[in-house]
């Protein structure tokens, strides 16, 4: 079969100048779990040939509500080779190159060498926020990140504000810092925006704080957030369509989907967490309600 056999109904959409640039382009997906699988795919059926994929991990029985490629048959298999050989089955052509490494923050100014457009979908937040800000100088990246019943997508380029100022993390932080801060229950216990927004339920919510359960993910948020990421490298790529780029970004919920602004508050509050006297009160602040509430309210 022909590469036009496979794909020639997006030229119904495409130009045929726009469809080579989408099958010449290269996408490193760095991280292929429940948010990376589907957005490898989706670019794997939209006529993409060559992907880098990285990922250390095997697939567990707890992947098994929103991820992909996790079957039966494929728990204890590395993510990437799964993610790969279902690449294969839908393009036999396709070049994919995989890496089962366990990155650390010294890989990450290598990953703009791996593609087009880097796409850092990692299980470890921390990793995945300063390839986000590290990378965005060098190449286009797409965040995706979805958290229970919320999603949210962006495209970060050189000209965006930085990835601190848009999340609210702590500004100028580095790795092992943003490691260290997203761990701590009282910095957890500040997003309460994972309950009013995101859909936790409040002892779920409690328990994650403490470091007793995982994050909350439900299949369809994870993959419709997957899918506009997709989308954002398409358009990058393809040059159709105007990309979603920070400080504008997706607003994903089970009611809507909708293009947003991250505010100057947020920026705000991201100078001011970094500070020493902050970090000392997160403490007491976190466990204040309306403190909290305010907070949320703030950066929403």
């Amino acid at each position: 079969m022909s590469y036009e056999d496979l794909f020639g109904r997006n030229l119904g959409i495409y130009s045929v100048e726009e469809q080579e640039r989408i099958r010449n382009s290269k996408m490193a997906i760095i991280g292929c779990g429940g948010i990376g699988g589907v957005i490898a795919l989706v670019l794997a059926r939209s006529g993409v040939e060559h992907f880098a994929l990285v990922e250390k991990d095997c697939y567990e029985r707890s992947n098994m509500n929103r991820q992909i490629v996790c079957f039966y048959d494929t728990i204890g298999r590395n993510k990437a080779e799964c993610v790969r050989d279902e690449i294969l089955r839908i393009n036999p052509q396709a070049d994919v190159k995989v890496d089962c490494r366990a990155l650390t923050e010294h890989d990450i100014p290598h990953l703009a060498e791996m593609g087009d457009v880097i796409l850092p979908v990692m299980d470890e937040w921390p990793l995945s926020l300063t390839c986000l800000e590290q990378v965005r100088q060098v190449k286009p990246t797409v965040m995706a990140y979805p958290v229970g019943a919320l999603g949210r997508v962006s495209v970060f380029t050189a000209q965006s504000p930085t990835v601190a100022d848009c999340l609210v993390m702590p500004a100028g932080f580095g790795y092992q810092q943003l490691e260290d801060y997203t761990h701590r229950p009282e910095a957890r216990r500040l997003l309460m925006y994972y309950q009013t927004e995101g859909g936790w339920r409040e002892d779920w919510f409690n328990e994650w704080t403490e470091g007793r359960k995982p994050h909350a993910q439900i299949a369809p948020i994870v993959w419709i957030t997957s899918c506009l990421a997709a989308m954002e490298a398409l358009k990058l790529v393809s040059g159709r369509w105007k990309p979603v780029i920070a400080p504008y970004y997706w607003h994903i919920t089970p009611e809507s989907a909708s293009v947003r602004r991250f505010g100057l508050r947020r920026k705000l509050a991201s100078r001011l967490s970094r500070h020493e006297w902050m970090l000392k009160r997160l403490s007491t602040l976190s466990r204040n309600k309306t403190l909290v509430r305010w907070f949320t309210r703030l950066i929403d």
